[in-house]
């Protein structure tokens, strides 16, 4: 355990990040909590021309004071923050440049355009005012569709200090810290395009600052540029970053580090393509039993499991670059339908997706117990059963395949014995893509 930041390490440092990401204009740095993302942006604090913004930006205010050019400012702020850092098991998250002083340091030009983007924006006209009219000398105050900047929402407030901030031409760098703090959605999708598709640049960053950004919000995710995301893990104290590979990986980490699941946007955790009915009856009960809590759709296909993966895969554009690449499941007999390898490797679905059972039907993975029940005598292996058509015989016992998927269904509980078939090529792949 660390006693000072100082003993902390980084791999790669401050200098060969910067160089893995000399001539972009952002990188984010993303991970679990305690993964060491905010140490990495305190670390920039260091260096001049550097601003580090921590999470601690909540910050009011009503009348605007007057700003004094202090040529020791910069320093300063960087002696205040290292004073904080230097302290034994201190964690430091202090506003080192507030709203107030962010905009007041801006030119008049620089600050009309910023009102300009704002207005833009929220549709909400914004000017600095007297606080009484038609006398200049009065305490100036800022005035957002006619009322006082301080009694505005926090996200307004947080919007506008952080823009300010980000314009200040004296900073090459700045050090974002989880840009996402107090902004609705909504606010989080207008500031996204900025500060990560960098959309504003010319009104706002013509000094072309470059943005090192942590976060827990897919918004924040540079999605058009997948090797502008680090992944930050930390073991003692050594923290580490590792860049994304590919936009896979970048989609993984989206809802895996960011702590998303699909079920939690009221989409299924995985679906599956059976061949038919009975594949569905029985899958579906095994997979409540499986997985209680997880939404997995099992999806009939009526013979026609490649025709309804060209649907699905039309449906959700490209499956190989979205979260069901790894979450969409093929289930077919030993005897394949004509054409549905190719489909599969065409829409690149992994090979641990796709479920080849070893014998044509599913009812040689019923459990041997349910079966004995269906046929009233004990069944030891699968092969006492006669499959003919749609008819499955044992022990001189006939019954049509829908009969005895709804006989097994209705016998499965918790604690029933399944095939190893069936838990090592189905159960556990899908295990391994949800819950990981």
């Amino acid at each position: 355990m660390p006693r000072t930041f100082g003993e902390l390490t980084f791999d790669p440092t401050i200098e060969q990040l910067q160089e893995m990401q000399q001539g972009r204009n952002v990188t984010i740095l993303t991970g679990s909590n305690n993964s060491g993302k905010s140490a990495y942006l305190k670390k920039f604090g260091e260096y001049d021309k550097v601003l580090y913004m921590g999470p601690n930006r909540f910050y009011s205010f009503h009348h605007m004071t007057l700003y004094n050019y202090d040529p020791q400012e910069l320093s300063n702020i960087r002696r205040s923050m290292h004073s904080h850092r230097d302290a034994q098991f201190s964690n430091f998250e202090g506003l080192f440049y507030d709203t107030n002083r962010a905009l007041a340091q801006l030119t008049n030009e620089r600050r009309n355009k910023l009102f300009e983007v704002f207005t833009d924006l929220f549709g909400l006209p914004i000017s600095v005012e007297p606080e009484i009219p038609n006398n200049d000398f009065s305490q100036r105050y800022i005035k957002v569709n006619d009322e006082s900047l301080s009694v505005t929402s926090t996200g307004t407030r947080l919007f506008l200090g952080l823009l300010a901030a980000l314009m200040d031409e004296r900073f090459r760098v700045v050090a974002l810290d989880e840009p996402e703090l107090g902004l609705s959605p909504t606010l989080q999708a207008k500031l996204a395009p900025i500060v990560v598709g960098r959309s504003r640049d010319a009104d706002l960053f013509p000094h072309n600052p470059h943005f090192f950004i942590s976060t827990h919000a897919h918004m924040f995710l540079d999605k058009d540029n997948p090797l502008n995301n680090f992944v930050v893990t930390r073991e003692g104290n050594t923290i580490s970053a590792r860049r994304c590979a590919d936009r896979q990986e970048l989609v993984d980490v989206q809802f895996r580090m960011l702590g998303n699941d699909l079920s939690s946007l009221f989409l299924p955790d995985a679906i599956l393509f059976v061949e038919g009915e009975t594949d569905q009856l029985y899958l579906n009960r095994v997979l409540q039993l499986a997985f209680s809590g997880q939404k997995i759709v099992v999806e009939k296909c009526s013979g026609d499991i490649a025709g309804r993966l060209h649907s699905w895969s039309n449906t959700l554009g490209d499956l190989q670059a979205g979260p069901y690449r790894n979450r969409t499941f093929v289930i077919a007999d030993s005897v394949i339908q004509s054409g549905l390898e190719r489909v599969v490797s065409r829409l690149g679905i992994p090979e641990t997706s796709v479920v080849r059972w070893d014998h044509n039907g599913i009812e040689y993975v019923y459990p041997l117990a349910s079966l004995g029940g269906a046929f009233g005598s004990q069944v030891s292996s699968h092969s006492q059963l006669q499959i003919d058509g749609d008819r499955v015989t044992a022990f001189g016992i006939t019954r049509t395949k829908m009969e005895l998927a709804a006989l097994v269904t209705a016998d499965l509980t918790a604690d029933a014995v399944l095939p190893n078939e069936l838990t090592e090529k189905l159960l556990r792949p899908i295990r391994n893509a949800i819950l990981a």
